[in-house]
């Protein structure tokens, strides 16, 4: 890991954070659950190798366990938003049935998006530095088409229209 605004966390460091979560949380006589998508997803579930700066997640019970992740940023050296709600307002309120269980403690249940719910996402936003993990996503969630990709993404977000630019991002993965 290097300083504090540029940490990069890996698979490791993540459970590693979550275990020490977990065991404030423990004490606090809480047990808390995490859905996370993007970086810390694919770390956790989907590619070994991939590192991430921060958890983008949603959690219950809320003011808890963003005052015990802030406590693990000191503990660990770690940025104190390295567990946030940012891209909370981009996950889908669908059901997730192919959401996975990645990290387990007394404390804590950690729950990653699945690739399809995880493709959408990042299809929908269109980023440049997400193709990488559009390909392995798509791969895994089973996806080879244009068409398959238009499907997922109106199944998880039936109510967003797909940008020109996600479009461009999309044919290009596909085409």
């Amino acid at each position: 890991m290097s300083g504090s605004d540029g940490v990069l966390m890996g698979r490791a460091e993540l459970e590693r954070a979550f275990a020490h979560l977990g065991d404030r949380l423990v004490r606090r006589g809480v047990v808390a659950d995490i859905f996370i998508v993007g970086g810390a997803a694919m770390a956790l579930a989907y590619d070994a190798k991939r590192v991430t700066r921060d958890v983008d997640a949603m959690f219950v019970p809320h003011g808890v366990v963003l005052d015990e992740a802030r406590a693990v940023a000191d503990e660990l050296g770690l940025p104190p938003w390295w567990l946030n709600e940012q891209a909370s307002v981009y996950v889908s309120g669908k059901d997730d049935p192919g959401k996975r269980r990645v990290f387990d403690h007394p404390g804590l249940r950690v729950m990653a998006a699945s690739p399809e719910h995880i493709f959408a996402m990042k299809a929908l936003a269109a980023r440049t530095r997400d193709v990488d993990d559009l390909r392995a996503l798509a791969a895994l969630a089973k996806v080879t088409t244009v068409d398959d990709a238009i499907r997922l993404c109106s199944d998880f977000y039936p109510d967003e229209a797909i940008s020109p630019r996600a479009m461009g991002v999309i044919r290009e993965l596909f085409g």
